[in-house]
């Protein structure tokens, strides 16, 4: 059986960028396993105000497991740093467990954001340049085990396409700066795939409501007229095994990944 193994940062993550295409990839047979850094004790607690941060750690883990459900994920694994503290870990050490995780797993497809980290959450961008250091490592093993590899893992960013959320700031959906720095998409020519999900919307849909902590911000997401990350997820195809990959002007987008 063919393996996806997506790696965010916080609970929440995968369900706004991936939640539909891993639905869709669990329902065509894929194994769909879910790395996450840190429990998310520091976003926005809703109704847990008065709950102190290694509790609400532990809300945020039930409500991923319950989202991972939705979704069809068979496992998650927790690396076990604090929320916002990636950045500031020892060099090596997240990408050292990564490394250990991709080894275990073995994957075809490994997704995790793009570099900017989508919202420019320091602990998004850590891990972004942390997997795919990691994958470079686990591809370079895997094609030195298997040179003739036809099917060589592939690593892939989660994005957000800069034509829309450069609407969705106009329409004041979203804010103009996040993180202290203004919020930009990626330029629409690096996209490499986009997968139609619409059928998955009711999955990611009640993936993204399974975060009773995030109520508001989930409702007013799902709420956004016509809202294209409901209907699509967007990525960008980095490598394939040890080869990197770029968008050319030859290329055509795909919807698969």
């Amino acid at each position: 059986m063919k393996k996806l193994l997506g790696i965010f940062a916080h609970p929440d993550d995968e369900s706004y960028m991936a939640a539909g295409t891993l639905a869709k990839y669990a329902k065509a047979g894929r194994k769909i396993v879910l790395v996450c850094a840190t429990r998310g004790e520091d976003s926005a607690r809703g109704s847990f105000t008065a709950t102190d941060s290694d509790t609400f750690g532990g809300v945020r883990q039930k409500e991923l497991e319950l989202a991972a459900s939705q979704i069809g994920a068979s496992s998650i694994t927790f690396l076990d740093y604090k929320d916002g503290k990636l950045s500031s870990q020892t060099p090596g050490d997240v990408e050292e467990k990564l490394m250990k995780v991709l080894r275990e797993n073995k994957p075809d497809v490994v997704i995790t954001m793009e570099p900017s980290g989508v919202t420019n959450h320091p602990d998004n961008v850590k891990l972004s340049l942390s997997t795919t250091f990691a994958f470079q490592k686990y591809a370079a093993d895997r094609h030195e085990e298997n040179p003739v590899d036809e099917n060589p893992p592939k690593l892939y960013y989660a994005c957000m396409p800069d034509s829309i959320v450069s609407y969705f700031i106009k329409k004041k959906y979203f804010s103009g700066e996040s993180f202290g720095k203004p919020w930009r998409g990626i330029d629409d020519k690096k996209i490499t795939t986009v997968i139609d999900i619409k059928r998955q919307k009711g999955v990611k849909t009640k993936a993204l409501l399974s975060y009773e902590s995030q109520k508001e911000e989930m409702e007013a997401y799902i709420a956004i007229p016509h809202n294209p990350f409901l209907s699509q997820e967007y990525f960008i195809l980095r490598y394939v095994g040890i080869v990197e990959a770029f968008m050319g002007k030859n290329d055509r987008v795909s919807d698969r990944l």
